[in-house]
């Protein structure tokens, strides 16, 4: 911890001294934001049009993203460009703060409910620079609500199919520069499968203090506790796994403290943070988990055409298994490490319609060693409608603890996972018309994977096994026909080449929403197509298309009335989900199912 100190005091020095002679106006600081990435991002437009439980739900239309649910409330992880696995091969954040179970290194999507999400912004590729270990796939950041109003709240109520009851208030406010917000989500059902109930409460709160220049201190905290029952559930070879009636029960809290100070022509932003979980399960699995950290990040406007953001962060990833099932064979105990980083990225524009991004982030872990990741990128502004890109990035991610301590044989040699990323695209934007496409081409080593030990017992231990290479093409268009009617289709083909696992081929998005008077009715259909449950395309699961639609009465301006519709043809269609540790397990989907609900806004 004492180096992670170290490195944010001299970071906070070294930008205190930078920041006498600058002036960041906000518009440059959102310009800064992109830095040529493939970016899309999910406005609190957009989640009004469905009806979510958890807030990665609200990622399923996405191009380039598939949602792997568990059923109508539980488990929603997230696969981006062919990687997820129960988002350890992603990362998600809260509010900019990393969100996962430091003992396995998995996010606890469950435990992220949707009752004070703001927006989602999503970066899909790599993104090591910025984000460190675990973006191969892609980033997440969760974006929680900020008052605006002396007193401003939400209550939102739904119930219906498998009994589910989804309760959701928020009060928040910034009166005399104080900041505050509390929000709380309840959720229960009973599941569209026997013994798949789930019952969950979320807590959130916020306080704060607001300058006059508009500099900021604030404190979140976050209280989650959920049980979550698994029905039976079929593996890729045909097994079952689960015990009747098994449950877990996992109790998540998360803290930060956040700190902004605006100068001249930069921002500093510096953050503290700590999650813990404890979680317990039905067939005598007990096991806790702490991450610990700190980062500091200065935006900095050099010149009118020279943007620079430096930063350093800290991680401690503590995890420690209490007791497991009879006949187990993990590895009992208590084990920890660390990491930190620098890292750079410039946007300069070097002509009028030239734009040249670099970057580079220098890791340590104190297993996995040095990681010296670069970034590069290019843009070009043919028109004021159209622009044209080249993007190369890298994404690592270093073992975590269970890789390295909890298997029954050990490895503490296991090198990073690394991925190269080459991509090109497109955007053309004029009026109420948007199209954009982006091809590219990620090549990979050192997955770590089970492999043959000769060694035994155990006969199998983790490894690096080798290359592999994932390509693909995203296409997302969007219009607005009227102030009536507006539409939004994405495509995605994606080329896994032997790794078909659970990385379905085709994947087909569309959005169509209409608004007439105090009427609004959202349609949203997704298709998924060559899907396998095996690699080398082997085990094919069936094509499916789901159809869903929210119907929406405004009463007046501040109560409306709604009906969800899920699945409306009922369509019979299974997943697969990607988690290793449960034997990659194949579940059911729910057919049709209905929900009412009522929302006041005050």
């Amino acid at each position: 911890m004492k180096k992670g100190l170290v490195l944010l005091s001299f970071l906070l020095f070294s930008t205190t001294l930078f920041a006498a002679d600058v002036n960041l106006s906000l518009e440059k600081l959102y310009e800064q934001q992109n830095t040529i990435t493939t970016t899309q991002d999910v406005t609190s437009q957009d989640i009004e049009k469905v009806n979510p439980v958890e807030a990665l739900e609200v990622l399923k239309s996405v191009p380039g993203i598939l949602v792997q649910k568990t059923g109508d409330t539980g488990r929603t992880d997230p696969s981006i460009r062919g990687f997820g696995d129960n988002c350890r091969r992603i990362i998600v954040l809260i509010d900019g703060k990393p969100e996962f179970m430091s003992l396995f290194g998995c996010g606890v999507s469950h435990s992220m409910l949707a009752g004070n999400i703001d927006r989602v912004e999503v970066t899909k590729g790599p993104d090591g620079v910025l984000y460190g270990s675990g973006a191969l796939g892609g980033v997440i950041n969760i974006i929680t609500k900020t008052p605006t109003k002396p007193l401003e709240g939400k209550i939102d109520v739904s119930f219906g199919s498998f009994n589910t009851q989804n309760s959701k208030v928020y009060v928040g406010g910034l009166q005399s520069n104080i900041l505050y917000e509390v929000a709380a989500n309840k959720i229960t059902s009973d599941g569209h499968l026997p013994n798949s109930q789930y019952n969950a409460t979320d807590l959130y709160e916020k306080l704060g203090y607001v300058f006059r220049d508009g500099s900021s201190l604030i404190f979140e905290a976050k209280q989650f506790q959920g049980v979550k029952h698994e029905p039976e559930t079929r593996t890729k070879d045909g097994g079952m796994i689960y015990l009747n009636n098994y449950w877990e029960d996992y109790h998540r809290n998360s803290y930060q403290l956040n700190f902004d100070k605006l100068f001249p022509r930069g921002r500093l932003s510096v953050r503290a943070y700590r999650n813990d979980g404890d979680h317990k399960f039905s067939n005598n699995w007990h096991s806790k988990d702490s991450l610990t950290g700190a980062m500091a990040i200065y935006d900095w406007e050099i010149g009118d055409d020279n943007l620079l953001k430096i930063g350093a962060d800290y991680k401690q990833q503590e995890g420690e298994l209490l007791s497991q099932s009879a006949g187990g064979r993990m590895n009992i105990g208590n084990w920890k490490l660390y990491e930190y980083a620098f890292y750079a990225l410039d946007k300069y524009k070097i002509i009028n319609k030239l734009t040249l991004v670099l970057g580079a982030r220098y890791n340590n872990n104190e297993v996995a060693g040095e990681q010296f990741v670069p970034r590069t990128g290019v843009e070009y502004q043919f028109t004021d409608s159209l622009s044209v890109k080249s993007l190369y990035s890298r994404g690592f991610r270093s073992p975590y603890l269970n890789e390295l301590y909890l298997v029954p044989v050990r490895n503490e040699k296991l090198e990073p996972e690394i991925v190269d990323n080459y991509e090109i695209g497109a955007e053309f934007k004029k009026d109420d018309f948007i199209f954009n496409v982006t091809g590219f081409v990620m090549k990979g080593d050192n997955l770590i994977q089970k492999a043959p030990n000769k060694m035994a017992p155990p006969p199998m231990l983790l490894q690096n096994v080798g290359e592999y290479e994932f390509k693909g093409v995203e296409l997302y268009l969007s219009y607005f026909f009227n102030k009536f009617v507006d539409a939004q289709a994405g495509y995605t083909y994606f080329d896994a080449g032997e790794h078909t696992q659970g990385r379905p081929q085709d994947k087909i998005d569309l959005n169509v929403n209409f608004n007439i008077s105090r009427w609004s009715l959202s349609l949203n259909g997704m298709y998924v197509g060559n899907y396998y449950s095996q690699d080398k395309k082997a085990e094919r699961l069936d094509d499916f298309a789901v159809v869903s639609a929210k119907l929406s009465f405004a009463v007046n301006d501040n109560i409306k009335l709604f009906v969800d519709g899920e699945n409306l043809t009922n369509q019979e269609y299974e997943i697969f989900l990607d988690r290793d540790a449960d034997n990659y397990p194949i579940t059911k989907m729910p057919g049709a199912a209905v929900y009412f609900g009522a929302q006041i806004k005050f």
